[in-house]
């Protein structure tokens, strides 16, 4: 048997072993050969407490920097799977959008370009008329309406109701009829009451007022554009060039909205609304309740 020459085991006072038969630190055993180095047994036990442990590996740094790897990636995954998902979704909603634009462009072609009604306007020219007053101004009721040339309910009422109003009232020389604007459903509302004041200024208020209501087709729909406001002037007998001026030039635009503030100060608040001898304004059901209104103020 060989056996290195004088040498001496150092063993830790701390005999105690690990479950796998392993000193509890390492460098608890310690060789060391005195002939060689000339290190006492002391000395040696203090070398091999002294000496510092190496790095662990699998360390809580390391683990760190491979989760933060790990988010990185992951974060990288989700941006590429959303700009995947855009990829697919942005074309979709443009095409969408496109189709509602090109839906919306047809329908208001169509507007613009369908044939203009005329009304039969001999009912309003037949009777003292001045501006925007029908009747003769000393008729002992004055009614006033206010409408919006976008309302339906206005066309009903004018289509409907009003005949019977201008023959028993305002041809019988019983009520003064006055109309004012409450332009207030749309930009179309606005543009349309600008053309009647135009249509006004050439002398021919009611009956443009008259084909306004003959053309209504829906609520900001094209119905009221310039283009077929001008058509409009054309069929009804006014100098186009003369009423184009007036409306490019937003001649009457104050005027309809001081009228409109006018009206929400006496308390309008829908079309058409009515007053009569200057009472509150109101709105109707029926025919009935304007007249029943109208003969309590008669004298």
């Amino acid at each position: 048997m060989n056996v290195l020459p004088d040498t001496t085991l150092v063993i830790s006072p701390d005999r105690n072993v690990s479950s796998s038969g392993a000193p509890r630190f390492w460098g608890v055993l310690w060789y060391h050969s005195g002939r060689r180095n000339g290190i006492g047994r002391r000395k040696a036990w203090a070398m091999s407490t002294s000496r510092e442990l190496p790095p662990r590996t699998g360390s809580r740094a390391e683990q760190e920097r491979l989760s933060r790897r790990a988010q990185r990636k992951l974060e990288a995954e989700r941006r590429a799977r959303q700009r995947r998902r855009l990829l697919v979704i942005v074309p979709i909603v443009i095409a969408l959008v496109a189709v509602g634009i090109g839906v919306w462009w047809n329908q208001r072609s169509a507007q613009e370009v369908a044939a203009v009604q005329m009304p039969d306007v001999s009912k309003y020219t037949s009777v003292p008329h001045d501006g925007r007053f029908l009747g003769d101004p000393n008729a002992p009721v004055h009614v006033i309406e206010w409408g919006d040339y976008q309302c339906p309910a206005c066309k009903s009422f004018e289509q409907r109701f009003f005949p019977t109003i201008l023959e028993q009232y305002i041809a019988t020389g019983k009520v003064r009829w006055e109309f004012r604007d409450f332009a207030f459903i749309g930009p179309e509302s606005a543009r349309a009451a600008e053309a009647a004041y135009c249509a006004l200024d050439q002398g021919k208020f009611w009956e443009f007022h008259a084909a306004l209501y003959a053309n209504q087709t829906g609520e900001n729909v094209g119905a009221f554009s310039d283009r077929r406001l001008e058509e409009i002037a054309r069929v009804v007998g006014l100098d186009v060039g003369q009423f184009r001026s007036c409306l490019r030039d937003g001649t009457h635009k104050e005027d309809v909205q001081q009228m409109v503030r006018e009206a929400q100060s006496l308390g309008v608040r829908a079309t058409p609304s009515f007053s009569v001898n200057g009472s509150a304004p109101f709105t109707i059901r029926s025919l009935g309740d304007l007249t029943q209104r109208i003969e309590e103020a008669l004298p």
